[in-house]
């Protein structure tokens, strides 16, 4: 597929896709909710070839233009003094960069990620609520991704369901592993019923999947990339921990270091498709001060 992307409005070039198909369909690959479906076409929002569709059964063929007609919507967040520092922007997404402390949303915070976005969004004209698609723990820097779009919403929160999204770690350890080494870790993860807000290896947990590489080392600290295949709450804290690879400065799992200013997990990398055109999008993360410990060239 192909699109123009203009004021209030964007023109999807269906191509062959939706040859034979219908409009239910079209939205359906969108993830558009049944609710929200019927509300687009009461309201005149969906168009085919200029002509407004009535019902979700209206056939398509190939070539087709579908029309979405988005509605005016308000920034849902007050903005913060200070914007966040974004990496990556296109016109479906943004990739924000958070700080260490910085929490994604939280009601009670003007400063949390989610007002910054506002913030942010608000400088460049974006009035659109504020969507995240995924969160980081409070202590986690790096990467996290918003959609400027609300109707594309659904369709990321499917792909980040169906791992499709896909998100690399740094994370400073302690350790005597060799580089090189490949781990795969699955051991299912549960809360810890005896210490609130933390989670262990529990038989009676969430599936859980973590992919991590020892990239660098130096005296008796390692440089690890992780891979989540699975997204459970503190995911890669319990999993390097538990397998002799506690993160540094982690006030739960880890060990205390002076040597780093900062809990040695970073969201690093991120990779998606675009919804339209399928092109791979890629954003990586600015450049963390505390791995210039190791020698950057192999592992960057």
């Amino acid at each position: 597929m192909q699109y123009e992307l203009k004021y209030g409005r964007i023109d999807i070039n269906t191509q062959q896709e939706f040859d034979g198909k219908t409009i239910r369909d079209f939205l359906d690959y969108f993830h558009v909710g049944k609710k929200n479906r019927y509300l687009a076409i009461q309201n005149g929002q969906i168009l085919v070839n200029r002509a407004k569709v009535n019902n979700e059964d209206q056939p398509l063929k190939a070539r087709d233009i579908v029309t979405i007609l988005l509605p005016k919507e308000e920034i849902d967040y007050t903005p913060a003094e200070t914007p966040c520092t974004v990496v990556y922007e296109d016109d479906f997404v943004y990739v924000a960069h958070k700080d260490p402390g910085t929490i994604v949303h939280d009601p009670n915070d003007p400063d949390c990620l989610a007002c910054q976005a506002a913030a942010w969004q608000n400088d460049h004209g974006i009035q659109s609520p504020v969507r995240f698609i995924h969160r980081l723990d409070g202590d986690t820097t790096g990467l996290v991704l918003f959609v400027k779009i609300p109707f594309f919403q659904p369709w990321f929160d499917a792909m980040l369901e169906e791992r499709k999204i896909h998100r690399e770690y740094l994370a400073i350890t302690a350790g005597r592993s060799r580089v090189g080494q490949h781990f795969t870790y699955k051991q299912k993860i549960g809360r810890d019923r005896h210490v609130a807000g933390k989670y262990r290896f529990s038989e009676t947990g969430k599936d859980a999947e973590t992919k991590a590489e020892i990239i660098a080392r130096k005296g008796s600290y390692e440089l690890i990339r992780c891979q989540l295949e699975t997204g459970r709450t503190h995911q890669i804290r319990v999993h390097l921990s538990g397998n002799r690879h506690p993160i540094v400065n982690d006030p739960l799992y880890g060990i205390p270091s002076s040597q780093f200013a900062h809990m040695g997990l970073w969201a690093d990398r991120i990779t998606w498709e675009n919804p339209i055109t399928h092109a791979a999008c890629e954003a990586v993360d600015i450049p963390n001060p505390d791995y210039n410990f190791f020698d950057r060239k192999s592992f960057r």
